[in-house]
């Protein structure tokens, strides 16, 4: 078994040194992209000898690439394994300068001193010539495998007196190359089990039962005489096949024969009274004809055109008395409008009235407009006028009793002072003076002052009481104009509205009373529509009687017409038909045979349709059943005489065939059966081994909360059924085979033709089922299972279970496996897995990032350095479990 694995100055370490002596698993810890998967992966190229199928990270084989990565130099980059069986030795791996692996085995444990060179600069890597000197040197017996053959022979043996690395069960097989087994086959999917489904997985079970290389060839070897076997074979059966069906078709050829000469006198007889009726038949439609078209030139000519004018004029008169009538009921109802009006004399007034309204109007809107005043300006100026007329009316009320008045005697002084003195003054009360005045100078004294009055001072006269009434009036005159204007001035529209208003009035009224002058026309317009109008009503009946007497002509004619039509059509759906009856007799090819009869045209057409479908049917028949019978038996006679001796001479040589076919078969019918038969017995062996044993062991496992996994054979049954007609294939009499064998020697012959192969693997397929939680389903491995933890331990406690079937379980014979992404799978099914490896011999080896995970014994922890890493029990960070595993 392994013991432990080191790499030396590869790409990433300068060396990592893992030890397995002292573990049952190891976990290798540290930070992601560190080197963690690369320095398990190189278990490929002690598991794996052949490169194609290794399996590194990214799903890469072991080519050159990969190669190079792990031995970046050629005489100083190595791998070791060290091994224990029976003793202790090394396997090393180096890269050789055309590019590939070298292996070399070293009858030694793995001494560090061996490889380094300790020196006062540090611990120095040997080259491979320096390494050689240095086992020679130290009595360490070492040898080159010549070639991969070697290296795997010795790798894998069977049975446990040996030294192998690997111990196999005995019945394990190796490929053609002879670089590859049943075990490394499937050691690949521990590596990688990304790589497991349902058909890597199906290939896994096949190897690990040892069945791949079973299978069943078949050549064109004797495939003559089983074509021959089935030529005769299937040239007797349809003969005694077709014997009923034979004898069937020579009574309808003979019925055939009998019905074509009664066609032949019924077709003669029909041809001589289809004559006669023809012609009597064309004779009558033409004097219809004739007739028929007499009345329809009457109708066309005279009739319809009278029909079409009266109708016209009947159309004109309705037309005409309808617009009369409206124009009475329009004259009326304007007549009745009229008389409802008021009278004349009361329209004229009213008239009048509104006249007045209307210039007034017209006459506020004018000043307005004119004098361009604001509604403002009019009140200022009322209230003047209101003031100027107070003032007169106080005059007037106080005339005698002015000061102005009683100031003076003469006349001229008064208006002299009436000039000088301010209204204010001579309005006063004639109590105010208290000396008259009675002459006037040039010089007038005021107060303490004196005034030099003009020499040319004109007087104001005084006025009197009349004058100041007529100034009174006036004054009140303009104040009332004014007033009149203010209600304008504030709402012209109003007053403009009301205009318009008002001249619609004048309008309708004005309308009125030309209406009214205008009544007695129309009383008489209206006497002369209504005159009109019965003479109107009675062109009307006039027209509609001579339109009715017309009808009546034209539907007695159409009548006659329509039953001409009608015997006409009568007539010539008869010749139709008897000239129908005619081109479906001519169509027949058959010659007519001189034949006289009374019977009707009828009853002879009668008889040629009974007697054709009779005759159609049988030549149906017939032409079908010859058809079929050319095709059973594969003739190429087209005529019917040919054909029935044909068969004839082919019943009475029955016998001779079925005597040669004995011969044949005695020489084939075992020589398939055997070969088929051991590979059906196989795939019963592989499916009792999935049932009863790997199924056994793979239902104890317990993964999380799954109760059981079962895979289940699907049989190909199509394939299987196939082996089997195969199969039952036997040296019978002839009878049994012409019964029973004659498809399965069509499967065989089908088979042969193909030079097919039935590989072990086409005879069936797998499912795998699993229990959970009282449910049952059926899974896809190609899809994630479950989550992914427990979809990883699936997939490798699977094909751990069946590497187990192969490699010997021994404690000395534990295999070092690869469980990726640790983290994935939960506490429990954690430890069940490690309990599993454990129990049937397996050591995993799982890569954790950053912290380890609990249930290992043993844990690397990696840290990142300048230059390559270290990994080993003296320069790495080592933890052990307290309970170490003996």
């Amino acid at each position: 078994m392994l013991k432990r694995l080191i790499i030396l100055n590869s790409e990433i370490y300068a060396k990592a040194d893992v030890d397995l002596n002292d573990c049952h698993n190891l976990q290798i810890v540290g930070p992601n992209n560190i080197g963690k998967s690369t320095l398990i992966y190189a278990l490929n190229f002690l598991y794996i000898i052949d490169g194609r199928q290794m399996s590194f990270s990214g799903n890469r084989t072991g080519d050159k690439t990969t190669i190079n990565h792990y031995f970046p130099t050629i005489p100083s980059s190595y791998i070791i394994f060290e091994i224990f069986k029976q003793r202790y030795y090394c396997i090393l791996v180096k890269r050789n300068a055309e590019g590939s692996l070298d292996y070399y085995k070293i009858d030694s444990d793995y001494k560090e001193e061996h490889y380094l060179d300790s020196s006062e600069q540090g611990n120095l890597l040997r080259k491979f010539d320096e390494l050689q000197i240095q086992w020679s040197t130290s009595g360490v017996v070492y040898r080159k495998f010549q070639d991969r053959r070697e290296l795997f022979n010795f790798v894998y043996q069977k049975g446990k007196r040996n030294n192998g690395v690997v111990w196999l069960n005995e019945g394990i097989s190796t490929d053609q190359r002879e670089i590859s087994n049943n075990f490394s086959k499937i050691y690949k999917y521990l590596i990688n089990s990304r790589l497991i489904d349902n058909r890597t997985l199906k290939e896994s079970l096949i190897i690990a039962d040892n069945k791949e290389s079973e299978r069943v060839e078949f050549t064109k070897k004797n495939q003559k005489d089983i074509q021959n076997l089935l030529k005769h074979n299937r040239e007797i059966k349809i003969i005694k096949g077709i014997e009923t069906e034979f004898g069937r078709f020579n009574d309808l050829v003979d019925q055939y024969q009998a019905r074509t000469h009664r066609m032949a006198e019924i077709t003669s007889a029909f041809n001589h009274q289809y004559a006669l009726e023809h012609h009597q038949l064309d004779r009558d439609l033409q004097d219809k004809r004739v007739l028929k078209e007499q009345l329809s030139e009457n109708l066309k000519t005279e009739l319809e055109p009278r029909r079409i004018k009266l109708h016209q004029g009947l159309g004109g008169l309705d037309k005409d008395i309808l617009q009369n009538q409206a124009r009475q009921d329009n004259l009326e109802q304007t007549i009745a409008k009229i008389k409802s009006y008021p009278s004349l004399s009361f329209l004229e007034e009213n008239k009048r009235n509104l006249d007045r309204e209307r210039r007034e109007i017209e006459s506020s809107l004018t000043q307005i407009e004119t004098q361009n005043k604001s509604s403002l300006e009019i009140e200022e100026k009322i209230s003047e006028l209101q003031v100027e007329i107070e003032k007169l009316r106080h005059q007037i009320n106080t005339y005698s009793n002015l000061m102005i008045h009683q100031i003076s005697d003469n006349t001229a002084h008064k208006e002299i002072l009436n000039a000088i003195l301010s209204d204010r003054l001579t309005s006063l009360s004639k109590d105010a003076i208290k000396t008259k005045i009675s002459q006037l100078g040039d010089q007038m004294k005021l107060f303490d002052g004196m005034l030099q009055l003009p020499h040319d001072i004109e007087g104001k006269p005084v006025p009197s009481i009349a004058d100041l009434e007529v100034k009174k009036a006036k004054l009140e005159k303009e104040k009332i104009d004014h007033e009149r204007l203010l209600p304008v001035a504030k709402n012209r529209e109003k007053f403009q509205r009301k205009l318009e208003g008002v001249q619609a009035q004048i309008k309708e009224v004005s309308d009125q009373i030309e209406a009214i002058r205008s009544l007695p026309e129309l009383e008489n317009i209206q006497k002369e529509h209504q005159e009109e109008g019965k003479r109107l009503v009675m062109d009307k009946d006039q027209t509609e009687k001579e339109l009715a007497a017309i009808e009546v002509k034209i539907e007695d004619i159409s009548s006659s017409i329509d039953e001409l039509t009608d015997v006409m059509h009568t007539t010539e759906k008869r010749i139709d038909k008897i000239q129908g009856w005619k081109a479906r007799i001519e169509s027949v090819p058959i010659e007519p045979t001189d034949y006289t009869t009374d019977e009707s045209l009828d009853n002879l057409y009668g008889s040629f349709e009974n007697n054709i479908r009779n005759i159609d049917d049988i030549k149906t028949r017939k032409d079908r059943l010859f058809d079929q019978l050319k095709n059973r038996v594969e003739s190429v006679h087209s005529s019917e005489e040919e054909f029935i001796h044909y068969i004839q001479s082919e019943l009475a040589t029955l016998d001779d065939k079925r005597r040669s076919i004995d011969g044949l078969l005695k020489n084939i019918s075992t020589q398939f059966a055997n070969p088929c038969k051991t590979l059906y017995s196989k795939f019963q062996e592989f499916e009792s081994f999935i049932n009863n044993r790997f199924n056994s062991k793979i239902r104890k496992i317990r993964i999380s909360d799954i109760d059981a996994l079962r895979i289940e054979v699907v049989p190909n049954e199509f394939l299987i059924g196939n082996l089997k007609k195969i199969m039952a294939i036997r040296d019978l009499t002839y009878e049994l085979v012409f019964e029973d064998q004659t498809s399965n020697l069509e499967v065989l012959n089908k088979y042969l033709d193909q030079q097919e192969v039935i590989e072990f693997e086409d005879l069936f397929d797998i499912k795998l089922h699993l229990d959970k939680n009282e449910q049952h389903k059926e899974v896809n491995l190609k899809n994630q299972i479950e989550s992914d933890g427990t979809d990883k331990m699936i997939r490798l406690v699977i094909i751990m279970s069946i590497i187990a079937q192969i490699a010997i379980n021994d404690i000395e014979n534990q295999i070092v496996i690869f469980i990726d992404e640790i983290g994935t799978i939960d506490e429990a099914n954690r430890i069940e897995i490690l309990r599993f490896c454990r129990e049937n011999n397996f050591i995993p080896i799982s890569a954790a990032p950053l912290h380890p995970y609990d249930g290992f014994d043993k844990y690397y922890l990696i840290r990142r350095n300048k230059g390559k890493i270290i990994v080993g029990d003296k320069n790495s960070i080592v933890i052990r479990r307290k309970q170490q595993v003996s």
